[in-house]
């Protein structure tokens, strides 16, 4: 939905542009008023459309104040300009608000850092170009204030306008597929990775990065935490597979609620969950684990009578992993679980460190 939100705003922009092109080399045969406000005013509403299509790719909403606030600066200037017939003046207000909106949209697609997408710089870099562009024409507005005529001025600074807008026209084309298809491309990388179901890490994930902080000498003491919910087949049995599936994704959310933004939950599947926990001490992953343990037990499930609860047991490691392999250290967390199991369930037991 937020992928077609993008491209619908990216495609009526151009469109507008487009259209406001179209005005632009007609605009010796049109009205005076119509070359004051129309193809300038669709130039302004082009671009912010842009700006907000660079806003919705990364899952902001669409700002119409961003788009008609330069079309009504445009429209209390332009009508005073032209009862005075001083197109210098709209010539100038406009490419203002042009290389407002130009680098604001550069600056959103640079913006885009956390995700990783190479195609960000192309698309800042021709927004940017652009904006240089309308800031010459600003100057040049400034300088020929009083002198300028109605409608374009046809000398070499649009020539090198539509130069620099013809490479602005292919690069941000080029690279806005570009971005979007790098988009695609990470978020099915990324599911991969996922369990599709609560949205956590996979089991093959958990493993490979278990498998990378065994290999690190350097490391530090960290904690390994297993999950499994007690007697979950009696919630299937009796509410329900959907009920089963609900239940499962809020104790997901509620364990990562729990955990630290660098720790690595994961679920090893069914109703066993594991997460990693490095650089701890022993007594704060206990800790962690036994907040994670009374959550779950004092949780309220939507689908069940107010008196049932859902409760859990954890085993806990804590140490370096010494020699262990990660089948080996996932051994020992199982201990520890197996020993909460066999204690009465709902409590949190501590394995054998290697």
């Amino acid at each position: 939905m937020k992928r077609a939100r993008y491209w619908r705003t990216w495609t009526i922009a151009n469109l507008v542009l487009a259209s406001a092109l179209m005005f632009y080399i007609t605009e010796a045969d049109l009205p005076a008023v119509v070359v004051f406000l129309v193809p300038n005013g669709l130039l302004l509403v082009g671009f912010a459309l842009h700006w907000n299509a660079a806003r919705q790719f990364t899952g902001c909403k669409l700002c119409r104040a961003r788009i008609w606030t330069p079309v009504g600066i445009l429209i209390v200037t332009g009508l005073p300009a032209l009862a005075m017939n001083n197109y210098g003046l709209t010539y100038t207000v406009t490419n203002v608000m042009l290389s407002v909106l130009a680098f604001g949209t550069a600056r959103e697609y640079y913006g885009m850092k956390a995700n990783h997408l190479s195609s960000r710089h192309g698309l800042t870099l021709a927004y940017v170009l652009i904006g240089i562009s309308f800031l010459v024409r600003v100057f040049q507005g400034i300088a020929e204030w009083q002198n300028m005529g109605i409608g374009l001025p046809d000398d070499v600074i649009l020539t090198f306008h539509l130069l620099i807008a013809l490479i602005y026209v292919s690069a941000s084309g080029a690279f806005s597929l570009a971005i979007a298809f790098e988009r695609a491309v990470a978020e099915q990388r990324e599911a991969a990775h996922r369990d599709p179901l609560t949205g956590v890490y996979n089991r093959r994930e958990f493993e490979l990065r278990l498998k990378a902080l065994l290999s690190n000498e350097a490391r530090k003491a960290f904690a390994v935490l297993q999950f499994d919910l007690d007697h979950f087949k009696q919630v299937n049995d009796r509410f329900g597979h959907v009920a089963g599936d609900e239940a499962l994704q809020y104790c997901a959310d509620l364990i990562k609620f729990h955990l630290r933004e660098d720790d690595c939950l994961a679920r090893l599947g069914g109703e066993e969950f594991a997460a990693i926990l490095p650089e701890i001490s022993q007594d704060e992953a206990v800790r962690i684990a036994e907040a994670i343990r009374q959550s779950v037990a004092e949780a309220r499930l939507d689908f069940a009578p107010a008196e049932f609860r859902l409760t859990l047991s954890a085993g806990v490691y804590h140490g370096t992993g010494g020699d262990l392999g990660h089948k080996g250290l996932m051994r020992r967390v199982d201990q520890g679980l197996y020993q909460s199991k066999n204690s009465g369930r709902n409590r949190v037991c501590l394995a054998d460190a290697a």
